[in-house]
């Protein structure tokens, strides 16, 4: 894959390791990358998606400093249907919490993923409570969305949109309150976009199309992870590995390109073509919204959950607009500004920025 975007690769990549699991390839894997990359004149910043179930720090520790620089994350679900070792779901459990504390001894502070759908939602404060039993080693937080992907393909909305954004707020309240070690995605990126910074932000833009690439071990290329994990052939490129560049989807119908016009045709196929078309394919209503100017219509994948294609609206607008709306409250009255200044930010700039975005002088 290296050898393939040769000549498209920015001074500096992101590449990340994700699965499957990527730790049973074992360190020496990763260790030989890079040094393939770096052969090569890449200059690569390699991170990785792990369930941290294999992690031993005598077998792992350099590797998590010297490759992946502490660009480390993981996922820890509430609900135990799918998340078990010999079909124990205690047992996973019980050896991933001893591997995540293993990895906080070793200096690491991974990015702890969770995907919650609607009888999960009340389990959110417990893994808030979870990392705050860390203190100052605290992990970071993300609480997603379960959304119809993978095996849950055809189950429809799993989390209501009023449910989700309300699990949101509540986290919110409590952490501009506690002021812990960690962080809360994606309440911190969405204090920073109502702040007016990192305009161009995963999945509050409509102008991503054209920028990434996502390859999955097949060699198949979409646009990025969220059109990957979603598999429908109409949002396929091609495939890097073949020179295969999609041209239709129903039938698949591909054009072979070779060397240094791959790339090229890849970005320009009709996938990347409809998704960069996102950005005036919009809702009229998006265009009008409060929120317009920090949510941007939302992401394309977004847009195409539950068949509601290109243009469409996302099915979780409402819950970004609770979100939003309690932000914007909060930087107005000040209930924000410690953690807009743990965030770098200075709350007088921001309550400009809101008071002028609202029109208040």
């Amino acid at each position: 894959m290296i050898d393939k975007l040769q000549g498209n690769l920015t001074p500096k990549v992101d590449w990340i390791w994700h699965g499957g699991e990527p730790m049973l390839m074992g360190p020496d894997y990763f260790y030989q990358c890079a040094d393939y990359a770096k052969s090569q004149g890449v200059d690569l910043n390699f991170a990785i998606q792990t369930n941290l179930l294999s992690y031993k720090s005598s077998r792992w520790k350099d590797l998590f400093e010297t490759v992946f620089g502490g660009r480390v994350s993981t996922s820890f679900d509430p609900y135990k249907k799918y998340r078990t070792i010999r079909g124990d779901a205690n047992t996973y459990d019980r050896v991933f919490w001893r591997a995540m504390d293993d990895v906080i001894a070793d200096g690491f502070r991974p990015l702890v993923i969770g995907v919650y759908d609607e009888g999960a939602a009340d389990r959110a404060m417990l893994m808030y409570d979870r990392a705050a039993k860390f203190g100052s080693y605290g992990f970071d937080l993300r609480f997603n969305y379960a959304y119809p992907a993978g095996r849950a393909k055809s189950a429809g909305m799993l989390i209501g949109a009023d449910t989700y954004g309300q699990m949101l707020v509540d986290l919110y309240d409590r952490w501009i309150v506690d002021l812990p070690a960690f962080n809360i995605t994606p309440l911190d990126q969405m204090l920073t976009k109502v702040a007016g910074f990192r305009n161009l932000l995963c999945p509050w833009t409509r102008s991503c199309g054209g920028k990434f690439l996502t390859i999955d071990p097949d060699g198949s290329v979409f646009n990025c992870s969220e059109f990957s994990d979603y598999a429908d052939p109409a949002h396929r490129f091609g495939n890097i590995l073949t020179g295969a560049v999609q041209t239709s989807a129903e039938p698949v119908q591909v054009k072979f390109y070779t060397g240094a016009d791959l790339v090229p045709a890849l970005s320009a196929s009709p996938a990347s073509r409809a998704i960069i078309g996102r950005s005036r394919n919009l809702p009229p209503d998006c265009k009008t919204c409060r929120h317009f100017e920090e949510c941007q219509g939302g992401c394309a994948r977004d847009a195409v959950l539950f068949e509601r294609g290109m243009g469409g609206k996302f099915a979780y607008c409402q819950s970004w607009k609770m979100v939003f709306d309690r932000l914007k409250e909060s930087v107005i009255t000040g209930e924000a500004d410690r953690i807009l200044l743990r965030l770098g930010i200075d709350p007088v700039s921001a309550r400009y920025r809101v008071g002028e975005s609202r029109g208040v002088a």
